[in-house]
């Protein structure tokens, strides 16, 4: 009975590590409680043995697994090939380099918190069926706030584009932890009797690995923005284009006026034939915005926004007086913020609607608002749409993450969330918006 439970524990936690880095749901689905049954067999048959004379008998081992889930190294390869196995046939990644990288980062999940588990009650001073169960109970805590937390999220991106440096943590991490395990022939309590050096090694580790971690996740950032350069930037120098293509009417215009005004014989009729020739010259006050915004970025994302509503029929008035260069928050969390809000107003329009999205600098604060024609909201209704997985559209699948996304940010930021109802042209109008420092 000790050795099923300790593998329901075992294969618990593997289930868990595998929903943190391969599962795309956000917490746990029922269905994907299916692997369990197969993670508790994989648990059980790598403590099988047979014992070869007179009679063959199977026998489960009973010592030996208190930190990896076998008790030799060709057995913990071969467990190590099924659980890509695994992961590859029932998550089906689309990457093959993730399935090996993913996999190598479950196995290095288990094995450290176990490691972590068992070093830190030996401390402690536990010993025996509290040792064994203890650290076992005790891994799976971390692993559960994991997976219900954001941390899956973050680590399947570091994962899948942080190049090389993400993909050699992984698997140096694997590779380390599976050479000490060797080194004590897989027996916990000789690792309890190296608790330090156990500890040192793993601190060096982490040390070493959190350095190319962040090295991985500033080029990964790098990358994000020359993405977004490349996607936004040519539409801010198409509206660059078109005021430079209208330089030649501007000048005409201008002349004109002044010849206008000089040729006038009294002011009432200067002020007629200025009136008429600046008649359609004069650029609309949302593209003047975008012109003088500190982000090209962000000038190009509204500018794309502003096209989109006028094919919809919907006018959208911008009013910016404030620096997103300037702020925390990078021109990434922005982008991120505005493209939702401003998507989520778009999508509640109708044609003949406005749009107001308004930027103003307060104090050391940077306040965003987007505002579109709604019935009034109550607190609550605000605060339910901001729940993560909460949506009114019917396809609930594909969404209900993008305000819990924008909320994630806000605190991560140390800002906050804006939302009221307010009264324009007299009629209601729903606001959304963030305040970042």
């Amino acid at each position: 009975m000790n050795i099923v439970i300790q593998a329901l524990l075992d294969a618990g936690l593997l289930f868990l590590c595998g929903e943190m880095i391969f599962s795309q749901n956000k917490g746990i689905k029922a269905k994907d409680l299916i692997l369990l049954p197969f993670q508790f067999l994989l648990c059980i048959v790598s403590r099988m043995s047979f014992s070869v004379g007179s009679a063959s008998e199977l026998i489960f081992e009973k010592q030996g697994f208190e930190i990896a889930p076998a008790n030799n190294l060709f057995l913990l390869i071969f467990f190590i090939l099924l659980v890509m196995l695994i992961n590859s046939v029932y998550y089906k990644p689309q990457n093959n380099d993730f399935v090996i990288s993913g996999s190598m980062a479950v196995i290095s999940i288990y094995l450290g918190v176990k490691v972590c588990s068992v070093l830190f009650l030996s401390v402690c001073g536990a010993t025996g069926r509290v040792l064994v169960f203890g650290s076992r109970m005790m891994a799976l805590m971390p692993a559960v706030f994991c997976v219900l937390s954001s941390v899956p999220k973050y680590l399947r991106e570091v994962i899948r584009n942080g190049g090389f440096a993400a993909k050699l943590v992984t698997i140096n991490v694997t590779v380390v932890l599976v050479t000490v395990l060797t080194f004590f022939r897989f027996e916990s309590t000789a690792i309890i009797e190296h608790t330090w050096l156990c500890a040192g090694i793993l601190a060096v580790l982490l040390a070493v690995d959190a350095v190319l971690l962040a090295a991985s996740w500033r080029k990964m950032q790098e990358r994000k923005n020359i993405r977004m350069m490349e996607q936004y930037i040519p539409i801010v120098e198409e509206l660059v284009s078109q005021v430079r293509s209208r330089q030649h009417e501007f000048n005409n215009r201008i002349f004109a006026i002044e010849t206008a005004v000089a040729c006038a014989n009294s002011l009432e009729e200067a002020k007629a034939a200025v009136a008429e020739l600046k008649e359609g010259v004069l650029m609309d006050q949302s593209s003047r915005e975008l012109l003088v915004c500190d982000s090209k970025v962000i000038a190009g994302l509204l500018y794309e926004k502003s096209k989109q509503a006028e094919m919809a029929g919907i006018k959208v008035e911008i009013e910016l007086q404030g620096l997103f260069r300037k702020s925390v928050a990078s021109e990434t969390d922005w982008i991120e913020i505005l493209g939702i809000y401003v998507d989520n107003a778009l999508e509640a329009s109708k044609a003949g609607d406005t749009v107001f999205i308004q930027c103003y600098q307060k104090d050391r604060f940077l306040e965003l608002t987007v505002k579109n024609p709604a019935d009034p909201l109550s607190n609550t209704e605000f605060m339910a749409l901001f729940h993560r997985g909460y949506t009114t559209k019917t396809d609930k699948a594909a969404h209900g993450f993008g305000l819990y996304n924008i909320s994630r940010i806000a605190e991560r930021r140390h800002g906050k969330i804006i939302t009221r109802n307010e009264t324009i042209h007299e009629r209601n109008y729903v606001v959304f918006g963030v305040i970042l420092p």
